[in-house]
């Protein structure tokens, strides 16, 4: 195994919590004729885990509650400026991607979504540097699931799809496209979808680790400290 493919929403982004952050906030930026647990309920539902656009949840918000045009326009452009903002890693992402990089895997990331959106939450969570590879579907003009995507990551950094695996939480976009391509998968599991048909199945990064035989320096020295006492 070369090289390791991730996506972004939901694998290396904690994209559940930032939105509900993210919202809270704006509730309180913004005023709104509702409760900010109204607010945020209704935002996170509209939303559907990130496939709904943004203009269209604001749209249907301001629809809802007889908000201007102007506030919709405003909540909306809240959204595209400052999301990015209040990003949340998932536990491990940095450590993971470390490790990972200093046993000489080549990293990629593929994702789905605006191309600005998705450059600003991999800055926000400093992750950018560790990729060799990164392609965001609207600067592509093709997205996930179309395998076309996933064979251009792997054109570009000379690796065959055998010698390649994808860690996402989508279980057609990520794990079934994958699958098709030849990559080997790692579903990274979340409470929005049942077990599905994948090689390996995760809960948090640092899995990864032991799934690609990579050994954290602090855990390996503290065992070989306990190996020498017995």
């Amino acid at each position: 195994m070369k090289a390791i493919l991730f996506d972004l929403d939901g694998t290396l982004l904690n994209r559940e919590a930032t939105l509900l952050v993210f919202c809270k906030a704006q509730h309180q930026k913004f005023e709104l004729p509702l409760t900010q647990e109204e607010f945020v309920k209704r935002v996170v539902e509209l939303d559907a885990n990130g496939y709904v656009p943004k203009d269209i949840v604001y749209r249907q918000i301001a629809k809802e509650i007889d908000l201007s045009a102007e506030i919709e326009k405003l909540l909306f452009e809240d959204y595209i400026n400052h999301f990015h903002k209040f990003c949340v890693p998932f536990e491990g992402l940095i450590e993971t991607l470390t490790l990972l990089k200093c046993q000489n895997f080549l990293l990629g990331l593929i994702s789905n979504g605006r191309h600005a959106g998705q450059q600003a939450s991999m800055e926000a969570l400093s992750i950018e540097s560790f990729f060799d590879v990164v392609l965001i579907s609207e600067s592509q003009g093709m997205s996930k699931p179309d395998a076309a995507i996933f064979e251009r990551a792997l054109e570009r950094i000379n690796v065959k799809a055998s010698e390649a695996c994808y860690v996402g939480d989508h279980p057609i976009n990520d794990i079934e496209a994958a699958r098709k391509v030849g990559l080997m998968t790692i579903w990274k599991r979340n409470g929005q979808y049942k077990n599905l048909l994948a090689d390996n199945i995760i809960d948090t990064l640092p899995e990864i680790l032991s799934i690609m035989k990579v050994h954290n320096p602090i855990e390996l020295h503290a065992k070989e400290e306990k190996d020498d006492r017995v």
